[in-house]
């Protein structure tokens, strides 16, 4: 059985129902299902949670975490004790709240520009970054970039003539976040083991020329590798770059785990290094209010 499925008219390529399937024994499967946007293999960070209230009280089949799920899954779980609860009203009232981030896509921004750049077609710009140099052009740069725009619109005078920037040198970064952040700013992506290799350089690089797409998709991407190990060091890029995707993933994290984590030692770190930022977990975590 499936519920009708529902939505926002803000976000009008993405929809979700409820799911239940009955299964041996009396139990029941529950899951709510996404259709849209065309994600990572099927995988989202969609946030949710699956419910019922009885008598003024709560009843949690399944939430979100910090990982990504399938999302023709998501939250499936097996419950064997509602067949009574039909039975006895005829009817199951099973609730649902939903959040999901979203940025709008450059359309056809890998088809439109990728011939371009592997051709080296017109380039009219070279970033050196280490021992390499690497040919692009200046408007796929400014459109992408508010830093690098800005870069362009400084001219300088030669005798007498003005010249525009036609080289750009970074010194700051590495080859490798560098060609990532112009991966995707011809191609609308980044290749996944270029991700989980460098995926805090490129967060930092995308921040610093402020492409907010590109640092959104960082974020997302982080927020699957919470950990203990990894929570101090990802609150400290929450507290020095203002990433609030970043610091969502975190919150749940510690939800999750709050029995546990807030009596570990990396908690305590947190609380030292970066106290306002605990502070306001904190507050998140007992209040429950993350996602909603």
């Amino acid at each position: 059985m499936t519920s009708k499925r529902f939505g926002s008219p803000n976000f009008t390529k993405v929809q979700w129902e409820l799911c239940i399937e009955m299964k041996r024994y009396n139990t029941f499967a529950i899951y709510l299902r996404q259709t849209g946007p065309n994600g990572m293999g099927g995988l989202v960070n969609t946030q949710y949670e699956i419910f019922m209230v009885k008598n003024k009280i709560r009843r949690v089949f399944s939430r979100s975490t910090n990982k990504f799920e399938n999302q023709d899954k998501l939250g499936y779980s097996n419950v064997a004790d509602i067949l009574e609860e039909i039975f006895e009203n005829s009817t199951l009232n099973l609730q649902c709240k939903v959040s999901a981030d979203w940025y709008a896509a450059i359309d056809n921004l890998k088809f439109t520009y990728r011939y371009m750049w592997e051709e080296e077609l017109f380039s009219d710009c070279v970033i050196k970054v280490a021992d390499r140099a690497i040919k692009t052009h200046r408007c796929i740069l400014a459109k992408n970039s508010k830093v690098f725009r800005k870069m362009f619109e400084q001219t300088e005078m030669i005798e007498g003539v003005t010249v525009c920037f036609r080289e750009v040198t970074i010194i700051d970064f590495k080859p490798e976040p560098v060609q990532a952040m112009l991966d995707f700013f011809y191609t609308g992506e980044v290749n996944k083991d270029v991700m989980e290799k460098h995926v805090e350089a490129i967060f930092a690089i995308a921040h610093k020329y402020q492409v907010l797409p590109l640092k959104y998709e960082c974020e997302v991407f982080m927020t699957n590798l919470i950990d203990d190990e990894k929570i101090l060091k990802y609150c400290g890029m929450v507290h020095f770059y203002d990433a609030p995707t970043l610091e969502k993933g975190c919150k749940v994290y510690i939800q999750i785990n709050k029995e546990k984590f807030l009596k570990s030692k990396g908690w305590e770190e947190v609380e030292e290094v970066y106290p306002k930022l605990a502070i306001r977990i904190l507050k998140s975590v007992v209040c429950d209010n993350i996602c909603f």
